[in-house]
């Protein structure tokens, strides 16, 4: 079983988490052990970044694109991957609409088990929600 988790700050996850995946509902738990996936809602990062001096580590970050700094300056990652609209990001969706959405993984994503995620992409129904929450949740499943 991997040892991951999802931080949604006071948030609860948009959809299920995987299974075994904890969900962390204070800063300070996610200090307390090195994680091997690690998911951040946009919620979570902005608590995270609230909370000066505490430090994160794990193997591989999710996160929206607009927090990377938190990465360099509050997480100790192996590996980040970014989430949200901007095709610079590793997640992200192809084509958003009223009728169905599609997912996009753009880069290979190393999994804890050593095997790969290749860039592929995945039709949804239509979501509700944050796109860069929808995604890292989408991103945890991926990679547990």
């Amino acid at each position: 079983m991997v040892d991951a988790a999802f931080f949604g700050g006071d948030s609860l996850p948009l959809m299920p988490l995987p299974a075994g995946v904890k969900f962390v509902r204070t800063p300070e738990e996610l200090s307390g052990r090195r994680w091997e996936v690690l998911a951040l809602s946009g919620n979570g990062c902005r608590v995270l970044s609230d909370t000066p001096g505490l430090v994160c580590a794990c193997g591989t970050v999710l996160l929206p694109g607009e927090w990377g700094m938190l990465a360099q300056r509050q997480i100790r990652a192996e590996r980040v991957v970014s989430c949200g609209l901007s095709a610079r990001n590793s997640l992200t969706f192809s084509s958003l609409g009223e009728t169905g959405t599609v997912a996009c993984v753009q880069r290979a994503m190393l999994r804890p088990d050593g095997e790969w995620v290749e860039p592929q992409e995945f039709p949804l129904p239509p979501l509700r929600g944050a796109p860069e929450d929808i995604l890292c949740a989408m991103g945890l499943g991926l990679l547990v």
